[in-house]
């Protein structure tokens, strides 16, 4: 008989709290209410932030519970771990950090990758390459989900720390897992059914080049690719699937298995959580990682012109230039085109009567500061700007190179 239950979660600080939650749902009956007591919560990782929604998303749709939170604190009932956000909610105007997303299809998946890509290069300044692989690794992770775990949906979350210059995400789904697409792809395709006798080993295979389940004429770059990047930037990988796990750490691989791992269905939902870490302070090449040739950045193209300059409409600066904040994250974003091989950069800045002076001086002011004089008027131009706009810039550039700060 359905009915009401009570449990309490643990801090999320270790996959074991979501564990919890899954061997105590065995307990419950289809269609029970569950009241989720968040007063234990501290932590909200992205990996255990995501499983955990992952979980509660796939007992509500499967088993028809439903969740009410209790004591869940104002800062953690931001992320949404309790009701992942959908990508109808995505604003260009905000950054979709520190919340966890849902996405139903490979167009949101893309659509969730871009929006990631733009918070990275606006929030930090990235080392060359760091955006590129960044870009190419979210979406091919994103789109495993469809590809390879046969889920509905997915799951993830991304977080920006600008102080230690770092970027890490979770993703997540309650598809079949590693262990069971390799085993249902082994003949036919490039996996070896020496390898995937067990979960943790399927997962170290299918980290390797060249393997994939999808078959003989796919490539097997996804995951492997993820894992040389993240080798070559000295950042962190985990992979979770199933009763396996592996882990790229301080340059050392381990796995694991667990026998014990509850599993939100034997049959059909192993579920498979991707949580890394890159270092924006250490330089990375996605070509050298999946082995190709060098190619122009993507994070260049969508302002590259036929002129082969690079120009910043008006239209992405007009709501920016009234204040120091989006000012900073207008200098980050430059900084982060030069870094990546954008020779010139023009500030569009025709139609906008007035930019503020402390915008004239956190973007144009700070860059001819850190990059010096000479240099940043080799590479920073403005176009269309009015006299009394261009003057406002120009006395920014004096003021902040005579401080010298």
């Amino acid at each position: 008989m359905q009915g009401i239950v009570r449990h309490t979660l643990r801090n999320l600080n270790s996959m074991d709290a979501v564990d919890d939650v899954i061997a105590a749902s065995k307990a419950w009956v289809d269609g029970d209410t569950v009241i989720l007591d968040f007063q234990r919560l501290h932590t909200t990782w992205p990996d255990t932030t995501v499983s955990l929604a992952a979980a509660l998303d796939y007992l509500r749709t499967h088993r028809r519970m439903k969740f009410i939170p209790d004591h869940l604190h104002f800062n953690q009932s931001k992320t949404w771990l309790h009701a992942p956000r959908a990508i109808s909610e995505l604003s260009k105007n905000d950054y979709p950090t520190n919340v966890v997303w849902r996405y139903d299809s490979e167009r949101e998946a893309q659509l969730l990758a871009d929006a990631f890509m733009k918070s990275l290069t606006d929030l930090v300044v990235c080392e060359s390459g760091v955006i590129d692989t960044l870009n190419w690794c979210i979406y091919e992770v994103l789109d495993n989900v469809f590809q390879h775990s046969h889920a509905d949906r997915g799951f993830v979350m991304m977080q920006v720390h600008t102080r230690n210059r770092t970027c890490v995400l979770g993703v997540t789904d309650t598809g079949r897992g590693i262990h069971r697409a390799m085993v249902d792809a082994a003949h036919g395709s490039s996996v070896d059914p020496t390898r995937v006798r067990t979960a943790d080993s399927a997962i170290a295979h299918a980290l390797e080049q060249g393997v994939t389940s999808k078959g003989k004429d796919n490539q097997g770059n996804g995951l492997h690719g993820l894992r040389r990047a993240v080798e070559i930037n000295g950042g962190q990988l985990s992979v979770r699937s199933g009763r396996g796990s592996w882990r790229y750490r301080d340059a050392a691989v381990t796995t694991a298995i667990d026998v014990r791992r509850p599993l939100l269905d034997a049959n059909s939902s192993h579920s498979t959580t991707v949580d890394w870490r890159l270092d924006c302070a250490k330089a990375v090449s996605i070509n050298e990682a999946l082995g190709r040739p060098e190619i122009e950045s993507a994070v260049l193209e969508a302002i590259t012109t036929a002129e082969d300059y690079y120009r910043i409409d008006a239209t992405e600066l007009e709501a920016l230039v009234g204040s120091r904040q989006h000012g900073s994250e207008v200098r980050t974003r430059i900084r982060n085109y030069v870094t990546a091989g954008a020779g010139q950069v023009v500030l569009d800045l025709r139609g906008i009567p007035l930019v503020s002076s402390s915008f004239a001086d956190e973007v144009m002011g700070k860059l001819a500061l850190e990059m010096g004089e000479l240099e940043f008027r080799r590479t920073i131009f403005v176009d269309g700007a009015s006299p009394v706009n261009r003057g406002l810039i120009e006395r920014a550039i004096e003021l902040r190179l005579q401080s010298g700060t």
